[in-house]
């Protein structure tokens, strides 16, 4: 390949929004070469998703549901309290739908399933779960090679190049180690936001990063958003994170996972703050953005409480509360639901595993424990002994939570807390764009030829990630989608 391949557009990112950027705009007739920073496309888009949302789809339709594209664009609008881009928020809902049927004729397909979340059971249907999810990336893939489209992997995007007139010429890359200049006439910034960067994060967090467990894309450090701010650009607009439920983990060990810890942490057991205090309706656990914003809002991290008469229970018995995520695994395996958890033989092993682990705490009594998670220890006995009395009284008169979980107390030692920490599944935004995304100036004037899309784009999400699930993979479908259209129209006449 020479120094100065030509294309039409050149699309950074080779995750669900950079796929679907170069798919569109090839398959519109421009000459496309979609980088990937690693060996493997595919992103957080198809590394971690498992569908996207939309609205009057044909299978929503064939099945009766009546949610419209009003209906979602109000409970939007609503979530933001109108701070999102109207413009571009119906655009993405009219979208949606045929998006759905685009991915279908490219080899990836989908089925309208029921909402993964308990607490989303009564909400009309609109996630799509992907059908032979790998298999089907690789069709895509491959239509987007035989529309002419190149796909360069271990590529990464490093400079854009304009002229006297601000008029994009070609692209600077770095692939597999060496230097390159790609010549095109538009740069599509697809590369998933800044969640591998670790020095962006703390500039953008309203927490402490180390209580941060990150299930994003590592490999999305922030490049495209630096090369936006670049040429003018606007890359810090409303920068949020995609709290996502909360995570037990190793700081010592990364990989450390314990299914018995990580299926009581998905209960709505007592959570104590940094204060020592409880601080919201632990049944929030149902709703995964809402207990990822509960999380966030309150230090980054909790702790639950569990006695020993609940761990010697559990050895032996189940208890009827449903694991947060049973539905999202059931969905997956097709088994049917359970709505109870244990019995757990091994508890008292896997508890002292995670104490081991530094992430959890044992003690004979309310003032050691205190101690030991350093919160003031009057403070969390007070807690505790009200709960407690919540417990006896049956109703939760502090948080309201429902009473079929006011059933279990926190009072015979020893006692153990289990620290759960913020989680996020990436960075959202920070790009400002207009509805067709293209990049705006600070003077919000277009930049001619750039463009930002899914987690690079701000415009729908406004301080945290709404509860309609698989909204954040539809804004990388369709925000991808909208702009290599866009695109490949810019570049017949640049």
């Amino acid at each position: 390949m020479s120094d100065m391949e030509k294309y039409d557009i050149v699309v950074v990112g080779a995750g669900a929004s950079g796929i679907s950027a170069a798919l569109a705009a090839a398959q519109s007739g421009a000459k496309v070469a979609l980088l990937e920073k690693g060996d493997k496309f595919g992103g957080a888009g198809m590394f971690g998703a498992q569908g996207l949302f939309a609205v009057e789809s044909a299978a929503q339709k064939a099945s009766g549901e009546k949610y419209s594209i009003q209906d979602a664009y109000e409970e939007i609008i609503n979530y933001t309290h109108h701070s999102s881009n109207a413009k571009m928020t119906k655009l993405i809902l009219e979208k949606s739908a045929s998006t759905i049927q685009w991915m279908k004729n490219n080899g990836l397909e989908t089925e309208l399933v029921t909402n993964t979340q308990e607490v989303h059971q009564n909400h009309p249907r609109t996630y799509h779960q992907f059908i032979d999810k790998f298999n089907g990336f690789k069709r895509v893939m491959n239509n987007f090679i035989k529309a002419s489209g190149v796909l360069m992997t271990e590529t990464t995007g490093n400079k854009i190049i304009r002229n006297e007139n601000n008029k994009v010429t070609g692209i600077e890359v770095i692939s597999k180690g060496r230097s390159m200049t790609l010549a095109t006439k538009a740069v599509i910034l697809a590369d998933g936001g800044f969640v591998g960067n670790k020095e962006e994060i703390s500039k953008s967090l309203a927490i402490d990063p180390d209580n941060l467990y990150s299930m994003g894309e590592r490999k999305a450090t922030g490049d495209g958003l630096r090369m936006l701010k670049e040429v003018g650009g606007v890359n810090d607009y409303k920068r949020i994170f995609e709290n996502h439920a909360a995570t037990v983990f190793s700081k010592n060990n990364i990989k450390w996972h314990n299914d018995t810890i990580f299926t009581l942490t998905n209960l709505p057991f007592l959570w104590i703050n940094n204060e020592g205090k409880r601080f919201t309706n632990e049944d929030i656990v149902y709703d995964f953005a809402l207990w990822g914003d509960t999380v966030y809002a309150n230090g980054g991290y909790y702790y639950f409480l569990i006695d020993q008469k609940l761990v010697d229970y559990l050895k032996k018995e189940s208890l009827n509360w449903t694991n947060s995520f049973e539905r999202t695994f059931r969905l997956l395996d097709g088994k049917p639901m359970t709505h109870k958890v244990g019995p757990f033989t091994s508890i008292e092993e896997d508890l002292q595993e995670a104490i081991s682990e530094g992430a959890a705490f044992k003690a004979g009594t309310f003032k050691e424990l205190a101690e030991k998670i350093d919160v003031d220890p009057n403070t969390l006995t007070l807690e505790i002994n009200r709960y407690n009395q919540l417990v006896e009284n049956g109703k939760d008169a502090d948080f309201y939570k429902n009473s079929k979980f006011m059933n279990v107390k926190v009072q015979d030692g020893p006692f153990y807390a289990v620290r759960a920490n913020s989680t996020t599944l990436g960075t959202v935004g920070g790009g400002l764009v207009t509805e067709n995304f293209e990049a705006l100036n600070t003077k919000r004037k277009v930049i001619p030829g750039i463009y930002a899309v899914g987690n690079n784009a701000s415009g729908l999400f406004d301080s945290s990630y709404p509860t309609i699930e698989g909204l954040s993979n539809a804004f990388a479908w369709n925000s991808g989608r909208i702009a290599g259209e866009h695109a490949s129209e810019f570049v017949k006449n640049a």
